[in-house]
């Protein structure tokens, strides 16, 4: 298993943050790359997105799925990634806090499961991908905020 964690900190108050991490659309919105995003049948927001990584080409289809929502404390957040001929599930947790200045977010992601042609990727190449890809969602989810 691979875990990357790591910190954020907003200017806003915890339940502004919150309201925004619980809002699933709101996060898709945040994927880097994100071409499309709808609700299928069972109403899980699934997400196109075009990753910028030399190992995945293509599109990904993406799940975003919030779980164990504890408000407005903390949450699993499951992306479940599929491609062609990869796929991945992360499930990241995530803790919100009370800070002088507005919000500490701290937040550890696990990736559960690697597929396909991903799996033969080595573990540095992967967590160097994922930290792009996590720091520019965050970044984006910052510029968002209210």
């Amino acid at each position: 298993m691979l875990r990357i964690s790591g910190e954020e900190h907003f200017s806003q108050s915890v339940t502004e943050v919150w309201a925004c991490l619980a809002d699933d659309e709101f996060l898709a919105k945040c994927l880097p790359q994100l071409e499309k995003a709808e609700r299928d049948g069972s109403g899980v927001l699934v997400c196109r997105v075009r990753p910028g990584l030399s190992f995945v080409k293509g599109t990904l289809k993406v799940s975003l799925d919030i779980r164990d929502q504890q408000p407005p404390d903390s949450m699993r957040i499951c992306v479940n990634s599929k491609g062609i001929g990869a796929s991945a599930v992360v499930e990241t947790l995530v803790k919100l806090a009370a800070h002088d200045t507005g919000t500490q977010l701290s937040w550890n992601a696990e990736v559960t499961e690697l597929g396909g042609l991903l799996k033969p990727v080595g573990r540095s190449l992967i967590s160097a991908a994922a930290h792009k890809v996590i720091s520019e969602g965050w970044a984006t989810f910052r510029d968002r905020l209210p």
